[in-house]
């Protein structure tokens, strides 16, 4: 039996500059090949959830992640201390790479 892997699509939140409301960004497309590879121990994102044993199969399922958990996780295979120090810096690196700060 062969097994496909799809690669699970996660969002989240996040306020960004000019915006009153949050908005969604795709953690793939935040955290990119060039971001783990450089500030983890992972190719990607996927990869970087499988190592914790996080079996994500869905946006609920990440959702539902113990936050302690992730952190331990980020602590010991990143170069952050905590799951919010990873998720801030990667997004801050985001707004720079499109530009969002530039005014249109």
């Amino acid at each position: 039996m062969e097994v496909i892997r799809v690669a699970i699509e996660i969002k989240g939140y996040y306020k960004l500059p000019g915006n009153a409301e949050p908005q969604m960004i795709d953690f793939v497309v935040v955290f990119d090949t060039s971001f783990m590879r450089k500030f983890t121990r992972y190719k990607s994102f996927e990869k970087f959830l499988s190592g914790g044993n996080f079996h994500i199969t869905c946006q609920q399922n990440f959702e539902a992640l113990p936050e302690e958990a992730m952190d331990k996780h980020v602590a010991k295979n990143t170069k952050f201390s905590n799951w919010q120090e990873m998720l801030d810096f990667a997004t801050d690196k985001y707004i720079l790479r499109k530009n969002i700060y530039q005014d249109h």
